[in-house]
């Protein structure tokens, strides 16, 4: 007989032992499962989950430029039990703290798996470069595992760690990830490829008569989309990022001393949005003027920028180590949302990588002993290399940089090619660059300084497939600052009240007609205001010469020189038949200029404080003449687009003016508190300006129809972020040539 007093422990022995088997977990995201207290520690290890001798800590650990957020443990082994899905990867990211280094001579990592007699060393990394130390990163393939009840066994071995120091919480592991095969998002993967000093008109997709860019021809704009007509909004590298990655002009963040130029605190970031969209996020900046310090590493998980030690020298990770950087966190978080940026350095100058061999490209057919070195650049730049062999020079000059493109485009074919079929398939891939590089086409070299097609007109590929048509080209006006808002809006997102950018994904997917925009775009460097506009092939570049201007040292002095000498106030090109803008139109169109001004100077009214008096319109060889006295005196007075001719003084509260008649909006701008819009009196050629042609308000810029002279205080302005140099971007920016 049964005896059912004995089988009943036994029934509810193997109902819960059952219970326990389908409850075992089946992932390990080490972050976030010590995050959401998912572990125990102490006394004898949990069959499931996660056990750790003592409690860990979640801290960021930078090492070698690159921050991780990472999980601190001790040097005692730390375990994972559960069940291994079918086609598990297993990633392991560890290092120990930088401190650590001035004692321990090596250090090794590895993991064990279990599963009843059954035992296996998956992967071991080592490194003893105490000068040096980088992440150690290993994959291992868990499929022999799959189905079955494993227990993961985590070991560090530290070479000289001392007795008493065994059980501080000295290695950082991450990231650490189980997961099975990707399995179909709803949400797309984002990768966000730039490429510095990159001009469109030199890629593959664009026509350009070398073949630098087969890779981004291939993986990019055959299976996705060209933008033909994409502007950045400044001619180098830190304003335009700050741009794109805030959906913001630059000239409403930023003030006017650029060793402060950064993402500053309180504006919304694009890894910001994504990071609260859920989505894994890494940044991998190759340019070090953008850092941790001035506020680049803002919303991503992992970050990295040449460190320090780095910058102040001329080198910089090229494609080939950014990429290998690159890898291991593609590896480690490629089964699950991630939004991934990479900042290619190639082809900013010195254009010099392993294809260039005795200072020859690939692409010339004939040496040239006597050119200058492609890591001479920056002496060309300040005129203190002459070019010797003249066009011969440019030429070759020219080539270097497309090596530097090709070079690039190299590995940006293995970073697309390292995502699986699957992960691809699902992945939003967007490669632009923030900068292009001129090579003399209007008097200069290199980039910063002019708004000319060859410094802001930038790629823009855009492939994701089943939503962006292969093959496809989209014509029109498109912004930088539009990347943001498309890019989070396919993710479901929604864009910060703040962004000033529109949604692109609908043109790009062929549902909608591109939104008809001017792309506004100004030089944010040192010197007197340039700002440009373009739309429908047209473009209106401004330059105020005018603006009292004292070169600090001797490369601005040389390039204030040359600038006055290449640059009008007003030029005005048809890029449709002009695309090297050669032929200025300004003089002879004075109704194309009028059209396109009012985009610059409602843009300048956002940027710049100060009680306008403006004038447009009055026939060449007129005298507008006329005066205001304040409630309160002016701090001081600043051109607008002023001639050569015209003529303002200021003395105490009152101020005069003699302006010459022409077309184009000019003036001037006065600085303080002045408490309202003072009454004008004017004269044209000597009579009374009638009342009809003076115009005054406040807010946005009056009607400038017609023969007008203008008197306005702007609407409630986004006032620049106020902040002091910061050391380390002053020292980057010095290394890279931009200051002395």
């Amino acid at each position: 007989m049964i005896d059912l007093r004995r089988l009943i422990p036994l029934i509810l022995a193997a109902v819960t032992a059952l219970g326990c088997h389908r409850s075992l977990p089946r992932s390990l995201a080490l972050r976030a499962d010590v995050a959401a207290g998912r572990y125990t520690t102490g006394g004898r290890p949990s069959r499931s989950g996660l056990w750790f001798y003592q409690k860990p800590d979640i801290v960021s650990h930078t090492l070698d430029g690159e921050r991780r957020t990472v999980v601190l443990t001790s040097v005692d082994p730390w375990r994972w039990t559960g069940a291994v899905p079918k086609g598990s990867e297993l990633h392991v990211g560890a290092q120990i703290l930088p401190e650590a280094w001035q004692v321990i001579r090596a250090l090794r990592v590895w993991a064990v798996a279990r599963s009843g007699d059954e035992r296996e060393v998956v992967d071991v990394a080592s490194t003893a470069d105490r000068r040096h130390p980088r992440w150690l990163d290993l994959t291992a393939d868990l499929s022999r595992w799959a189905g079955r009840e494993v227990t993961l066994e985590f070991h560090a071995a530290l070479d000289g760690l001392p007795p008493e120091n065994r059980h501080t919480n000295v290695v950082a592991w991450g990231p650490v990830r189980l997961s099975g095969p990707a399995v179909k998002q709803v949400r797309p993967n984002v990768l966000f490829i730039l490429v510095d000093t990159l001009r469109a008109d030199h890629l593959t997709p664009y026509g350009y008569r070398r073949d630098t860019s087969p890779e981004i021809a291939r993986a990019l704009a055959g299976p996705g989309a060209v933008v033909e007509s994409a502007y950045s909004q400044a001619p180098w590298t830190l304003p335009s990022v700050v741009s794109f990655l805030t959906s913001r002009q630059p000239g409403e963040l930023l003030g006017d001393n650029f060793a402060a130029y950064g993402l500053p605190p309180g504006v919304p970031s694009l890894a910001e949005a994504m990071s609260k969209q859920g989505y894994e996020t890494g940044g991998f900046f190759g340019n070090r003027l953008l850092h941790a310090g001035n506020g680049f590493a803002r919303g991503f998980d992992t970050f990295f920028s040449p460190p320090p030690e780095m910058a102040v020298d001329d080198n910089h990770p090229d494609a080939a180590e950014l990429t290998e950087r690159v890898l291991p966190w593609v590896e480690a978080h490629r089964r699950q949302p991630f939004f991934l940026y990479v900042h290619y350095i190639d082809p900013h100058d010195p254009y010099d990588n392993p294809e260039i061999v005795d200072n020859r490209s690939p692409f010339e057919t004939a040496p040239c002993p006597t050119c200058v070195p492609g890591r001479w650049m920056q002496g060309v730049y300040s005129g203190k290399i002459p070019l010797a062999n003249g066009e011969r020079d440019v030429e070759h000059l020219l080539a270097l940089y497309d090596s530097e493109i090709h070079y690039a485009d190299r590995f940006i074919g293995r970073l697309i090619g390292s995502l699986p079929p699957e992960v691809l398939r699902n992945t939003l891939i967007v490669l632009t660059a923030d900068h292009g590089e001129e090579f003399h086409e209007h008097g200069g070299w290199k980039h910063g300084f002019t708004l000319y097609e060859e410094q802001i007109h930038v790629p823009l590929i855009v492939r994701w497939d089943g939503h962006v048509p292969a093959g496809s080209r989209l014509r029109g006006t498109v912004r930088l600052l539009d990347l943001a808002p498309t890019l989070l809006r396919a993710v479901g997102g929604s864009p910060d009240p703040s962004w000033e950018g529109v949604d692109l994904m609908p043109a790009l997917a062929r549902k909608a007609p591109l939104p008809r925009l001017a792309a506004f775009a100004q030089h944010m460097m040192i010197g007197p205001l340039r700002a440009a506009a373009v739309l429908d092939g047209r473009k209106l570049i401004l330059f105020n010469p005018r603006t009292p201007y004292t070169p600090h040292n001797e490369l601005e002095a040389y390039l204030w020189t040359q600038d006055l000498h290449r640059l009008k106030r007003a030029e005005l090109y048809d890029l449709t038949r002009d695309a090297g803008e050669r032929s200025d139109l300004a003089p002879t169109s004075p109704g194309e200029v009028a059209k396109l001004q009012p985009v610059i100077h409602r843009q300048l009214d956002r940027e710049l404080p100060g009680l306008r008096v403006f004038a447009t319109g009055f026939p060449a060889g007129s005298r507008i003449q006329g005066s205001l006295t304040l409630d309160r005196p002016a701090t001081g007075w600043d051109s607008y687009f002023l001639a050569e001719g015209d003529r303002v003084e200021l003395a105490g509260n009152r101020v005069s003016f003699d302006l010459a008649g022409e077309t184009l909006l000019k003036g001037f701008r006065l600085e303080g508190d002045f408490g309202g819009v003072p009454p004008l009196e004017a004269r044209l050629d000597g009579r009374p300006l009638p009342a009809g042609q003076i115009r005054t308000g406040r807010g946005t810029l009056p009607d400038a129809k017609g023969p007008a002279l203008l008197l306005w205080l702007p609407g409630v302005r986004r006032a620049p972020a106020a902040g002091a140099a910061d050391p380390e971007t002053e020292k980057r920016l010095r290394a890279l040539g931009y200051i002395q």
